[in-house]
This record gives C-alpha cells, sequence and structure tokens, in this order.
C-alpha cells in the first residue's frame, strides 16, 4: 500500500491526486455524514432521555471525536473554566475525528491542527475552509512532523486551553519535550495493549510508524501508567479516559477544582474496546511484549 502511494504521488499531480482521493471516498463520505446526523440526534435527545441512555459515562458524546471525547472535553471545560480558548492538535489526518474539532467548528476557539502527512493535511485544510466560512475564528492547518525537537518552538509560550497529541508513535515524548506552552487541559492517546500496571513507553525514534513496527498495530505510544507518572512530573492530573480505552485528559493541577477528582491509572485503565474484538488485553501484550521498550 505503502509503495502504491509513493507510485502514485510521483505519476499523478498532486492536485488531480486529492481530487481522486476525494472520488474514491464518496460513499465513506456519506456514511460519516448519517453517523454525524445521528451523533446530534443523541446530543439533542440527551438532556431529555437520560435515563434511557446505554452509554456507560453520561459525560461522553461524540460529535466530531472518534468515541465519546467531545462529551469528556467539554464537560472538563465547563468544570475548570476556559478564559483562553485557544487549542492545539497534533496528528489530525484529515480533522473529520479528532479531539479539537468541536472547539474550532462549534465554539469558535483559535487553534493549530498539525499533520504530518500531506495528503491528510490538505483534507483538513479543505475542511476547514468549509467549517469555517462567514465564522470569525481562526484555525491552521500546519503540513509537518511535530517531533521533541520542534515542538515547544511550534506551540510557542503561554497558556492554552487544550492540547491534543495522537500520532500513534512518539507520544510520551512529545509531551514530554513541551515546556513553555502551559495547556489547561491535555488529551493524549494511551497504549491500552501495554496494559494497567506495566509503566512503558516506546523509545523515541524518528519517523515511527506502527503499520511498519509491527503488523497488529499494537505497538506505538506509552501506557497509561507511564502517562500519569509524566503528568505528575509536569503538574497535570490524570481525570479520565474515554470509555473505548483510548485517549486520557489530564487537567493542570493549578486549575483542576475540587469537582474533577485526581484518579489513577490503576484505578479508570480501560482496554481497547475495537482491539478486544480480536484479540484479548493478556494476548494483545503476548504480541508485542519482546519489542524495545522504555520503562519510565
Amino acid at each position: 500500500m505503502k509503495l502504491h502511494r509513493k507510485w502514485l504521488r510521483r505519476l499523478v499531480p498532486p492536485r488531480l491526486l486529492n481530487r481522486l482521493n476525494a472520488w474514491s471516498h464518496l460513499e465513506d463520505r456519506l456514511y460519516e455524514l448519517e453517523a454525524r446526523c445521528a451523533r446530534l440526534a443523541e446530543v439533542s435527545l440527551r438532556p431529555r432521555y437520560q435515563a434511557l441512555l446505554a452509554t456507560p459515562d453520561p459525560r461522553e458524546l461524540a460529535i466530531f471525536s472518534q468515541n465519546g471525547e467531545d462529551g469528556i472535553l467539554l464537560w472538563l471545560l465547563e468544570q475548570t473554566g476556559a478564559p483562553v480558548k485557544t487549542f492545539a492538535e497534533i496528528g489530525v489526518e484529515n480533522a473529520r475525528e479528532c479531539n479539537t474539532a468541536v472547539l474550532g467548528f462549534v465554539l469558535g476557539w483559535d487553534g493549530t491542527l498539525f499533520e504530518a502527512d500531506p495528503l491528510g493535511a490538505a483534507a483538513a485544510e479543505r475542511l476547514v475552509r468549509r467549517m469555517l466560512k462567514d465564522r470569525p475564528n481562526r484555525i491552521q492547518v500546519r503540513c509537518l512532523t511535530v517531533t521533541p525537537d520542534n515542538i515547544d518552538a511550534l506551540l510557542g509560550d503561554g497558556e492554552l486551553g487544550v492540547l491534543s497529541i495522537d500520532v500513534d508513535g512518539p507520544d510520551y515524548w512529545l509531551w514530554k519535550a513541551v515546556r513553555r506552552a502551559r495547556p489547561r487541559v491535555v488529551v493524549i492517546e494511551y497504549n491500552a495493549s501495554l496494559g494497567r500496571e506495566r509503566s512503558l513507553t516506546i523509545p523515541s525514534a524518528p519517523r515511527f510508524s506502527a503499520s511498519a513496527a509491527h503488523p497488529s498495530g499494537y505497538y506505538h505510544g506509552a501506557s497509561l501508567a507511564a502517562l500519569e507518572k509524566l503528568g505528575r512530573e509536569k503538574g497535570y492530573d490524570l481525570v479520565a479516559v474515554c470509555s473505548a480505552g483510548v485517549n486520557a485528559f489530564f487537567v493542570r493541577q493549578d486549575v483542576r477544582p475540587a469537582a474533577v477528582p485526581a484518579r489513577t491509572a490503576a484505578e479508570i485503565y480501560k482496554p481497547h474496546a475495537a482491539r478486544c474484538r480480536k484479540h484479548s488485553p493478556s494476548q494483545q501484550w503476548e504480541l508485542i511484549r519482546n519489542l524495545p521498550y522504555e520503562e519510565v
């Protein structure tokens, strides 16, 4: 598949390639529209029919997020306040399902979306133009690879409302390298296949690819316990994870209210729901346990 894409990029002009890509995914786009309508219907019905919902966590809802992250993030921002309405998200693909889209496309926040893949970044740019038509807020899409060496300069100084990191690779090392920016809320992907107790991350490596590293795709990122430790070192408390077992939420300690208690990885860890349909958590770990890790 990668060779096929490289061959196409060499032979087909980028503008035509983007157009072909859009047409080839037309059915997926229509499905996404139907799914989003269903999500919006859920949002409108939730206040009236709360007792009928099957969602394990009543705070979870999805408008643009892949799982229930939109609801958790909005709840956290409601509890902690949002004097600075800005965000940055690293690893957005085409931005159709990312953690900060609800902030920029619905709430009118300003932000920056980072995507390393040129096709994904081009699709995200087109989506942003459509969604922000006649809106005053600004969202910048930047096509580049964010690394531990450049992330501090890219994010800049000062307060940031939300930082989201989801690159399926050196997520731990990216957050560790953030020193100047001070996000109030951090959303970061954790690797549930590494288990509840292990405090592990993959080594920091340039141009890491989860699909190339192991055919399962289970080898990437860091465990929830590792991210909890890193958060404490940086002055953040782990407060929530989504029920799909994908994203963890951290709140800066100086802005965390009593209504949002600090939790531990052992308390709130959830296995990766989609992966558990194929392999149990222990089977997932057995597949990748002999690969390189750093204990942190």
